[in-house]
């Protein structure tokens, strides 16, 4: 192996149940572990698959990709919302919370990066503090802001420190 061989060990999969994608961590994981970095393209529109990476920013994949480079190179797409998720986004990158088993589902809570969900929703995650409707941050009580604070995005631990406004007509 070169110097310039870069190793990417792949910590997760995308697996259908019911009708439903997930995704999931092929190993164990321990915490803090680095699962995987967002690719894509960078758009001013969110949908309801993109992650919000600032104000004015969103990260998807490009149109027209191949079912395959969708499941392997944009799998993060699959990742589902949890009111107490095993993982978190950092910029780009996303780790492992605490250690997560083989085959368990990685999730993140959509509000830590979403100021504004497209499409609101119902949770289903059935955690002790869940908090119902997801709707973005926008929507959280000061005290859940607060609880998130350790989550939150850095565009959106910059709005509750009061370093950004929140946006207006958002």
């Amino acid at each position: 192996m070169t110097e310039s061989t870069v190793v990417t060990e792949r910590r997760a999969a995308v697996v259908r149940n019911d009708g439903e994608y997930r995704l999931v961590t092929n190993q164990a994981v321990p915490a803090r572990t680095l699962l995987f970095t967002l690719e894509g393209e960078v758009t001013a529109t969110p949908t309801r698959y993109t992650v919000q990476l600032d104000a004015g920013h969103h990260i998807d994949m490009p149109a027209g990709c191949p079912l395959e480079e969708v499941l392997d190179r944009y799998s993060w797409r699959f990742m589902n919302h949890a009111c107490e998720p095993t993982a978190v986004i950092r910029d780009r990158s996303v780790f492992s919370l605490r250690p997560i088993p083989a085959w368990s589902e990685i999730t993140f809570h959509y509000a830590t990066t979403e100021y504004d969900m497209s499409e609101p929703f119902t949770c289903q995650c059935g955690g002790d503090r869940c908090d119902g409707v997801i709707q973005g941050f926008r929507y959280l009580p000061q005290e859940r802001r607060e609880a998130l604070r350790a989550l939150l995005s850095p565009y959106l631990l910059a709005v509750l420190d009061g370093r950004l406004a929140e946006p207006v007509g958002a």
